[in-house]
C-alpha cells in the first residue's frame, strides 16, 4: 500500500514538472546551407591553366586510350561498323 503511495506521489510530480516542458512546441528546425566548395565544376579556367592541365595530363598518362582516334569505330547497339 505504502509503495503504490509513493509511486502515485513520484508520478504526479513528474507530471507536474517534466512533462510540461516535453509536450511544450519546439521551435522548427531551419535547415543549415549547404558547404561552400572551394572549386566550381563549371568555371572558365585562364589559358595557362588550361594549357598547365592539358600538358599535366599528358605528362601522368602519355598513352590515355580516351585521346587517341579510334581507327575502326563500332556501333555499340550490335557491334558492328558504323555505316557511312
Amino acid at each position: 500500500m505504502i509503495a503504490a503511495l509513493v509511486l502515485a506521489t513520484l508520478a504526479g510530480l513528474f507530471a507536474t514538472l517534466c512533462l510540461p516542458r516535453l509536450l511544450r512546441a519546439m521551435p522548427p528546425r531551419t535547415p543549415e546551407p549547404p558547404p561552400a566548395y572551394p572549386e566550381s565544376m563549371t568555371a572558365e579556367l585562364d589559358p595557362g591553366d588550361e594549357e598547365y592541365l592539358a600538358w599535366l595530363a599528358d605528362d601522368l598518362w602519355p598513352d590515355d586510350e580516351y585521346l587517341e582516334q579510334n581507327p575502326n569505330p563500332k556501333d555499340e547497339s550490335d557491334g558492328g561498323p558504323i555505316p557511312a
